[in-house]
Order: C-alpha cells, then sequence, then structure tokens
C-alpha cells in the first residue's frame, strides 16, 4: 500500500508542478512590491481576465492611491483547478509537518489529511497552521467544486472583525448581502455559501447552441428547443460536448438534464408513488444523455470550442454555457451583419447558478484579495459583467454578456447600457427549481457514471447507435443498448456514491473501470444484435 500512496503522491505533485512552480515574478510582475501583487487561479477565459484586472487597476488606484497587479494562474476548468489545488496543500503540508513537527510524515497522511472522519487529529493540525499555497483567490467555475473545497479545508471566510475575506466584505457592506442584492439562495441553487466560505459573483446558465445554416440546408423546419431535442438520430456524429471530468460546470448541465426528467415525472405521478417517479424519471434523463453522447462529434476539453466549432459548421449544435454562445453571436454579427449561431436556453430545463468567489487559506496576500472580492461584488464590479464596451463603467476591449449576482444591478438606469438588456434572471420564478436533496449529494458518482457511460467507451458507444440507426431500431438491439440498470438512481445515488466518499483514489479507479468494462460489453451486444436485424 505504501508504494501506492507514493505513486499516488507523485502524480499528486506533477499535477500541481505547473502552477506551483511558476517563477515568483514575471516582466509584468516584477516592478511591484509583493503586497501589490495578487494572486488568482481561475477557469475564466482571457477576455474576463484582462476586462476584470484592468478595471480593478483603475478602482484600487481611485480609491485607495495604490498600484496593483495580478498573477493569473489558469491550469483548466474547476476540475482542474480542484486537482491541482489538493496537491499543491498536499505539498505544502508535507513541507511545513517536516520543517515544524516532531513525528515523521507518512506518505498515508497526503490522502488522509482533509479527511474529519479518517484521521480527524491530523486534520485539526492542518487546519491550525500556517501552510498556504501562494495563491489567493479562486475566482470562476462551478459551485460544487466549491463545496467541495470548503469541505477540505481549502477555502476560507476570513474574519469579520479583522475585515479580510468575504466576511469582511459583509462586515463593511451587509446591504450587499440579502434579497435585495446577493440572495442567498434562488430557485434552488445556492448563491452564497451558508458560511460566507464563498459566493457567487456572476449568474450563468446552460443551454444549446446550434448552427442554422446546418438546420436550413438539411431542411429541417424545427430548431433545437429541448435538451431531448439533441438525442435525435438526425444529430448522428454532429453534437459537440464537453468532458465533464474536465469541468464541474459540465457536470451541473448534465445535471439540469437528470432534474428535469426527474421533477416532470414526480409531477405526473400520485405522492404515494413519488420514489419510483423519481426513478423512472432518473433512467429517463440518463437516456437523454446516453443518446446525445451517442450523437456526439467529440468531448473536448475546452468549453469555449464548442461554440466556436458549432458556429463555424464543424458541428450541428452543441451543449454550452450561455454567455459563450452571446459571445460568438456577437462576434459573427460583427463580422458580417447576421450570425449563424442560434442559442436557446431549455424551458424547465436550466436553472441560473452562480460562479464563485473564495479567499484561500494560507493566502499569500488575504489585504489585496479582500479587496478584489470586495470590488468584484461592488456595482462597479458587477457592470462590468453585462455593460457594453465603452459604455460608462463598462468593459473597454471585449463584452463580457455575462449576467451580475445583484438582483440590485437589474435597473433601467442600468439595462440602458446592458448587452442582453432583455435577459432579467430575477424578472420570475423559474420553471425549473433546483433539488438538492435528488442529485447534489451524487454530484461526483454522476460524474463518474456519465464517463463510463459515454465518454471511455465512445467508440463503441458510437457504433452501436450507428447500427441501431442504420437497422431501424429493432427492438431487442435497442432494449440492450438502452439497458441502464448499472447506473440506476439507487446504484448511483446510493452505492456508487458511498463507494466514492471514501476518498480513496484506487476506490474510485476501480469503479470507473468496471463500470465501463460493462457498458462496452453492453453496446457490442447491442450492435451485434442489431447487425441480424433483432
Amino acid at each position: 500500500m505504501g508504494r501506492y500512496f507514493a505513486i499516488f503522491l507523485a502524480l499528486a505533485a506533477t499535477l500541481a508542478a505547473p502552477v506551483l512552480l511558476q517563477p515568483k515574478t514575471s516582466a509584468r510582475t516584477r516592478d511591484f512590491a509583493p503586497e501589490d501583487r495578487l494572486v488568482i487561479i481561475t477557469p475564466h477565459v482571457e477576455s474576463i481576465r484582462a476586462e476584470f484586472e484592468g478595471a480593478f487597476q483603475r478602482w484600487m488606484k481611485t480609491q485607495h492611491h495604490r498600484q496593483v497587479v495580478i498573477d493569473w494562474r489558469v491550469p483548466g476548468g474547476t476540475s482542474e483547478i480542484s486537482k491541482v489545488v489538493s496537491s499543491a496543500y498536499r505539498a505544502a503540508l508535507e513541507h511545513y509537518w517536516k520543517q515544524a513537527r516532531p513525528e515523521p510524515w507518512q506518505d498515508a497522511f497526503g490522502v488522509t489529511f482533509t479527511d474529519p472522519k479518517a484521521a480527524p487529529q491530523l486534520k485539526s493540525i492542518w487546519l491550525a497552521s500556517p501552510v498556504g499555497i501562494g495563491i489567493d483567490l479562486c475566482f470562476g467555475g462551478g459551485t460544487p467544486d466549491f463545496s467541495d473545497m470548503k469541505k477540505k479545508g481549502f477555502i476560507v471566510p476570513g474574519d469579520a472583525a479583522q475585515g479580510w475575506g468575504i466576511l469582511g466584505v459583509k462586515a463593511a457592506h451587509p446591504d450587499w448581502f440579502g434579497e435585495s442584492a446577493i440572495p442567498a439562495r434562488w430557485a434552488g441553487e445556492t448563491y452564497t455559501d451558508p458560511d460566507f466560505t464563498w459566493v457567487g459573483a456572476c449568474l450563468s446558465s446552460f443551454g444549446i447552441c446550434f448552427n442554422l445554416d446546418f438546420h436550413q440546408r438539411r431542411g429541417y423546419p424545427d430548431l433545437p428547443e429541448q435538451w431531448t431535442s439533441l438525442t435525435h438520430p438526425r444529430y448522428q456524429n454532429q453534437i459537440a460536448l464537453a468532458d465533464p471530468g474536465k469541468s464541474g460546470t459540465v457536470v451541473k448541465m448534465m445535471e439540469s438534464i437528470l432534474q428535469q426528467a426527474m421533477q416532470e415525472s414526480a409531477r405526473a405521478a400520485p405522492a404515494a408513488d413519488r420514489r419510483k417517479a423519481l426513478e423512472a424519471g432518473w433512467l429517463q434523463g440518463m437516456g437523454t444523455i446516453q443518446r446525445i453522447g451517442a450523437n456526439a462529434r467529440y468531448w473536448t476539453d475546452s468549453s469555449t470550442k464548442i461554440p466556436l466549432d458549432v458556429c463555424e459548421g464543424e458541428a450541428a449544435a452543441g451543449m454550452c454555457v450561455d454567455f459563450y454562445a452571446r459571445h460568438f453571436i456577437e462576434r459573427l454579427e460583427q463580422a458580417n451583419g447576421r450570425s449563424r449561431l442560434g442559442f436557446v436556453l431549455p424551458a424547465g430545463g436550466t436553472t441560473p447558478s452562480v460562479d464563485p468567489i473564495a479567499l484561500f487559506r494560507g493566502a499569500p496576500n488575504p489585504s489585496l484579495a479582500t479587496r478584489f472580492i470586495e470590488f468584484v461584488l461592488s456595482p462597479v464590479g458587477q457592470r462590468l459583467w453585462a455593460f457594453q464596451v465603452a459604455a460608462p463603467g463598462g468593459p473597454t476591449r471585449t463584452a463580457l454578456r455575462r449576467l451580475p449576482v445583484r438582483r440590485d444591478y437589474f435597473t433601467p438606469e442600468n439595462l440602458r447600457f446592458a448587452s442582453d438588456p432583455e435577459i432579467l434572471p430575477y424578472a420570475a420564478d423559474q420553471a425549473l427549481t433546483y433539488d438538492p436533496t435528488l442529485t447534489a449529494g451524487s454530484f461526483n458518482a454522476i460524474r463518474l457514471a456519465i464517463r463510463a457511460m459515454c465518454l471511455d467507451t465512445h467508440d463503441e458507444l458510437r457504433a452501436a447507435w450507428a447500427a441501431l440507426i442504420a437497422h431501424q431500431f429493432p427492438p431487442q438491439a435497442t432494449a440492450a443498448f438502452a439497458d441502464l440498470s448499472h447506473v440506476s438512481y439507487p446504484n448511483v445515488s446510493g452505492t456508487l456514491t458511498e463507494k466514492l466518499n471514501q476518498r480513496n483514489g484506487l476506490v474510485a479507479a476501480e469503479l470507473s473501470r468496471s463500470l465501463a468494462q460493462q457498458f462496452r460489453q453492453q453496446y457490442q451486444r447491442a450492435t451485434a444484435l442489431a447487425q441480424r436485424g433483432l
């Protein structure tokens, strides 16, 4: 077992190295004192980073008479960030332990230090230590990954009395937190962590981008409107998707499909049959994900690739975050006056969720980090997300096309400068209200199940789907293809989730391998049956 721990920690160090070994200064930051340098890890694209850095620098110079600079670290999506951060804290704790503790370091500590059940004394030591990773803030991504970092102790709320962290911002601006500005919850989604360890900075929803020229050339009278639209055989090898293993946001998108199917099934059933209805809805949702995956042209590591490929005709449609689609629609309109890219939010199939911001434990510059949090949540920072280029207080180069999290932003005075004044997330109740009791506890299990069902077996999945289409969906083959008993609601929310909660990388790897093998054999059987017309 010690050998496995050593291998695990070596892999962890490899993951963390690109971020941790980045030079502490660069040509852009070397002229700034340490207290004027802010280190932020983020999945945000370059346009967001550039606009926020420039606006923050101007705000700091005007409001606080300081010149500051931001050192951005961009290893990938939020899930990749979580892996890098976990590896970095393991390495930092080991270094601290060997320098300051009398007892010898054990490799097992690097696996269990975040688990209070497995090693309560170890976690207490780690939480009481001054350990940090040289990074101040995490800015952007999905709430599940932030909640996971909170459980592990990587992010902290700060201190209201000392005026730092989110609690410090709340103490200085109590009117910013509440129903009139940043609500604690909306449409079932959490917008502010109950302990103020993280807070939403802006809103995002998930939808379908599609190529209008593709549909016109093929003579398709209807455009995709619902998630189930993407399961149609006409989209075979034409759907662009992102890897849920790389981004918690993508898993959240898939979770919306499950939530919609489960809630619709439950609403149509008697109260006494709710559990059975939820299980049936879950299978319907997983079936939708499976067939969308079967139509997939690829599963990309980069979510921004999807609307780009769709607008260039490399794919007919794709699942993407709203602001990515709006950004490319605007770029096309600026180039030739029309856009061949369309976008729709599936009615009843998505809720506005937040991209949070949080302060890391042991942040090297908590004071400046607090200023950045304050700026992002301020009316000035919130307008930056949504205003048109060159509007008063808007971005200087690129319209970000994001929705602010603050309800008090959505006023006639602000909306006249907005890029998307017609989008009002707080105007009415959402058709879908997220119910965390249904799926939130199984988030990582959903990620693993989808990967085994669709990504690790993509060749076999596409071959089976092609055979079904070619032979007009013969019944036995179709039934074999659609057998989702391996990923039923009881299995994923129960057995699979319990095993993943052990936080044992070897157990998770074996679960993934075994489940993928079951689906691989299932798809091969479905292909053989379809080719025989059965």
